[in-house]
């Protein structure tokens, strides 16, 4: 086991850039992520090393993500990835067959260790990233990982697989993704002894279907029919349940992510029908919805635009000279939103060490440090006031229409919502 330096760093390093990339974060079925034993997250991977981020730094819990072994072939990335809590797992195609073999035997020898002392580890049951919002066919590593660890622990470990499901509104190059994460109902492999020796194909094609069963259920899925509806429904739900003040929201999702999977003809009219309403008074469903603005942000960036609005405009620079790195440099649109994040992070830690030097220069005894921190957070305030304008330049034309127009577009609103209640 190396030493986890890089990964604190990152942790600390992460909040600028995610503060801005990332709106809110739902995590739903909490109790089903159990405390006090091992944990496999069976998860959907949507959006390559971004997600790992996901677990990782925003969890709250303590989670190593297996990757595609190839990217350990040097020395320096196997040392930096796995002190980033970052482990190796390699399929046919990342490694010739003798160093996938002995790859994969002492990952699985260091995930035992992890296992051993109630680490939590994150794989990805499809096992290829792509950002799009469809599931892939999904691999039975997950049930052979759980069978590999039952019998190296003389099935004595309590291993719990949890099914997981990790939603984003949006994909590179959009900003402001809202996340949601559910977690389904564990799998104890103990309860699982005689069937694991006894048939172990049916152990891994159980695990498989149970995963494949949570995804259906919590994993927006918009690819095929009624695409433009899906993607409206999905935006519709994150603003039903929009909060605010809180970043991180536990367990207060409402509405139904499989009822929005199985939309027919006529759930789609009605959200056409509802979309050309909200078209013809020129206002979003937001507006209609009643959701909240977010006043304190606004407010912290008034407070502090003296000093806070102009970060925000060499921030905002540096995120379009990023978009315009990353789509030069990168044609793989699967690690676009990863190394988004990572060139965010060294633009950030740039800016803010030369906000420092620049206010320690010009400022007496320690008041460089509150005018930093303040100016730094302050402009990511004002990257949520922009984030939220059309929201309040919308809500203005909302508020002026007569109460039959208002009734009409609620009345219609709701349909939907009863339909994924």
């Amino acid at each position: 086991m190396v030493n986890e330096w890089m990964f604190h760093f990152f942790r600390n390093a992460l909040r600028l850039p995610v503060g801005i990339m990332v709106r809110k974060v739902h995590f739903d079925g909490v109790e089903n992520f159990t405390k006090d034993v091992p944990v496999l997250i069976a998860s959907t991977h949507p959006n390559s090393f971004f997600d790992g981020v996901v677990f990782e730094h925003i969890s709250g819990r303590r989670v190593y993500t297996l990757t595609r072994g190839d990217v350990f072939a040097k020395p320096v990335a196997n040392y930096m990835l796995r002190s980033m809590r970052i482990l190796p797992i390699f399929r046919a195609r990342d490694a010739d067959p003798k160093t996938a073999r002995s790859g994969n035997a002492r990952t699985m020898d260091e995930l035992f260790e992890r296992f051993n002392l109630k680490h939590c580890i994150l794989i990805f049951t499809e096992g290829v990233a792509y950002p799009e919002k469809a599931v892939r066919p999904l691999k039975k590593g997950t049930g052979a990982m759980g069978i590999e660890m039952a019998k190296r622990s003389n099935f004595e470990m309590d291993l719990h697989i949890v099914p997981t499901a990790l939603n984003y509104t949006s994909f590179w190059p959009h900003l402001f993704k809202t996340v949601h994460v559910t977690y389904h109902k564990p799998i104890p492999i103990k309860e699982y002894t005689e069937m694991i020796k006894n048939d172990e194909r049916g152990f891994a094609n159980m695990v498989t279907d149970r995963v494949q069963e949570a995804f259906d259920a919590s994993f927006v899925t918009t690819k095929g029919q009624f695409t433009e509806e899906k993607e409206f429904v999905h935006e519709l739900m994150v603003n039903e349940n929009y909060e605010a003040i809180p970043f991180k929201i536990k367990d207060r999702w409402k509405l139904s992510i499989a009822k929005a999977n199985q939309m027919n003809e006529d759930f789609a009219a009605k959200v056409r029908s509802y979309q050309k309403s909200l078209s013809k008074y020129e206002v979003l469903d937001s507006n209609v919805g009643n959701r909240s603005f977010d006043f304190v942000s606004a407010l912290v960036a008034l407070v502090t635009a003296g000093f806070s609005l102009p970060i925000f405009a060499i921030w905002w620079l540096l995120f379009k000279m990023n978009d315009r790195l990353v789509k030069r440099s990168f044609k793989n649109i699967v690690f676009r939103d990863a190394v988004k994040v990572g060139i965010g992070v060294v633009q950030a830690l740039g800016l803010g060490i030369g906000v420092a030097i620049l206010t320690a220069i010009f400022l007496p005894s320690y008041w460089w440090i509150l005018f930093t921190i303040s100016g730094m957070y302050g402009a990511i305030c004002w990257f949520r006031v922009f984030e939220g304008w059309p929201h309040l330049w919308s809500e203005l034309k909302y508020v002026g229409l007569k109460d039959d127009d208002k009734k009409i577009l609620v009345d219609q609103r709701t349909a939907i919502i009863n339909s994924l209640s």
